[in-house]
């Protein structure tokens, strides 16, 4: 970030107190609560890995001290952490697996088949050729294999034969079930958690779909069993959490304490800019956001008060009982320091920056270019097609003394005929309400932004590829697991989407 004024110290609060009086005497906004984070839940165990035998740099393998069963990782593309591996191995030795069960294989792939199916008999036959029979056409006895494929969505649950019939897999209600409970944590992205989830579904026989729902007594012992897994692993994941909760908070307070002082400094200067942006792009909407973000951050003395005598030497237990206003004291600043860097880029633009000019037009012609591609009619093509050649004229004209003005008008006809394309796109599927363009103290926000409800189509773009995969989601998670193969191949488990 270049800052306006380059005017930089680290304060202690008390110090900030005095500065806080006299920006609430030259900036008069009254005070908007700020915006307070929801805590964020974290699971994790802390834990080393156990002997295991030499595998490829890609899969991973670990032995309890009885060798009763083998914890192997599939992390081709890297989508699982150490800490990620840990909890799964921790976790696994704490389930009470079926004695059939010699290995459980989790798998985490970044690209796969719509059929997942598919995708793991590929990648056994090719990878990890020990999760296949000696046959060929089914998968290993002794091993229950839990997978994730995350391009697109996709869960499932396989076995060998013998661990298949113990677990009862072909009874019915019986995989629905278990990909069921797998598919809560991973529609929220926590691929650890979700995989874990499947092997103790798979452990527990009364774990099935009964009339489209996941059996409620289930459901109570599967919960059960991760309190009752108490022992070391649970303490350990209690641990993790508290120390990761505390280190979130204590870095964040600490650029709360280095960047809070600077803005609050600078917030007259800034407040000045923003006030002289003059060209069309800065109208009631952005400004009202910049009032927006000033006012929560004039507010945030509330917040500072709060947090009083906390220091870096302070104890991690003070950091945990402060992490929600240090959360929100952080949201805020940082917000704050965004706006500054946007209002500036705006300001630059207003003033002939010839290279924000023409990084701006540029992203407008390749937006026309993809929407053009995506219009599906010749006469919306053709107007996408004109407005872009009035965006490549504005483009050699960087220096035009009118080219704000020519600049937001290129916009306000482009809102017009994206919007014209995302109906076309959105005729069979449902738009969702959560898609929201950046404001001026988000990240990702660039002039014009919003301005005359515009939206770059490359966001619009984006938007409908979330709402197809969200409705593709939706409709597998109500149906029945896929349990076929292309090839032919027989074994055992399932999958579909999440």
């Amino acid at each position: 970030m270049k800052p306006l004024s380059q005017t930089s110290s680290r304060m202690s609060l008390s110090q900030l107190a005095a500065l806080r009086l006299g920006l609430s005497r030259s900036l008069a906004l009254g005070a908007v609560a700020g915006l307070a984070a929801a805590p964020m839940l974290l699971v994790g165990l802390a834990g080393t890995a156990g002997a295991g035998e030499p595998v490829p740099a890609a899969i991973t393998a670990d032995a309890p001290a009885d060798e009763s069963v083998l914890v192997r990782f599939h992390n081709p593309d890297g989508e699982l952490s150490p800490t990620d591996e840990d909890f799964l191995r921790d976790g696994t030795q704490a389930i009470d697996l079926p004695a059939s069960v010699s290995v459980v294989d989790y798998i985490i792939l970044g690209e796969n088949d719509d059929n997942l199916n598919d995708t793991i008999e590929e990648y056994g036959k090719e990878q990890a050729p020990e999760i296949i029979a000696a046959d060929d056409n089914k998968f290993a006895p002794g091993h229950l294999i839990i997978a994730v494929g995350l391009d697109p969505s996709r869960m499932g649950t396989y076995c060998g034969d013998d661990v298949c019939n113990e677990l009862g897999i072909y009874e019915d209600g019986r995989l629905d079930g278990i990909l069921d409970e797998m598919e809560e944590p991973l529609q929220q992205g926590n691929w650890a958690a979700g995989m874990l989830a499947g092997a103790q579904a798979a452990a527990d026989p009364t774990v099935k779909r009964e009339g489209g729902e996941v059996n409620g007594t289930a459901v109570a012992v599967i919960a059960s069993s991760v309190v009752a897994a108490g022992g070391a692993a649970t303490a350990a994941g209690v641990i993790y959490s508290q120390k990761k909760k505390a280190r979130t908070a204590r870095e964040r307070f600490g650029h709360v304490s280095a960047n809070y002082g600077r803005v609050a400094q600078d917030l007259q200067a800034i407040d000045i800019r923003a006030h002289s942006l003059s060209s069309p792009l800065a109208d009631t909407e952005l400004r009202s956001q910049w009032e927006d973000v000033k006012g929560r951050f004039l507010s945030l003395h509330q917040q500072m008060d709060s947090l009083e005598g906390l220091d870096s030497r302070s104890p991690d237990k003070e950091f945990r009982k402060k992490a929600k206003e240090i959360t929100s004291a952080h949201e805020t600043v940082t917000q704050m320091e965004t706006a500054e860097e946007n209002i500036e880029l705006l300001a630059k633009m207003e003033h002939g920056d010839p290279a924000v000019r023409q990084r701006e037009l540029s992203s407008l012609h390749e937006d026309l270019l993809e929407a053009e591609v995506r219009a599906e009619d010749g006469a919306l093509a053709q107007r996408l097609r004109e407005l872009d050649q009035k965006v490549l004229n504005l483009r050699s004209e960087l220096q035009a003394p009118d080219f704000m003005g020519r600049y937001s008008d290129l916009l306000k006809d482009a809102q017009i005929l994206f919007k014209a394309v995302q109906d076309k796109m959105y005729t069979d599927l449902k738009r969702s309400t959560e898609h929201e363009v950046p404001r001026l103290y988000n990240q990702g926000w660039h002039p014009g932004f919003g301005y005359n409800n515009y939206v770059p189509f490359a966001m619009i773009y984006s938007w409908h590829q979330a709402d197809h995969q969200a409705a593709q989601a939706a409709q597998s998670s109500s149906s029945s697991a896929n349990t076929s193969f292309s090839s032919g191949f027989a074994g055992g488990g399932g999958s579909r989407g999440f």
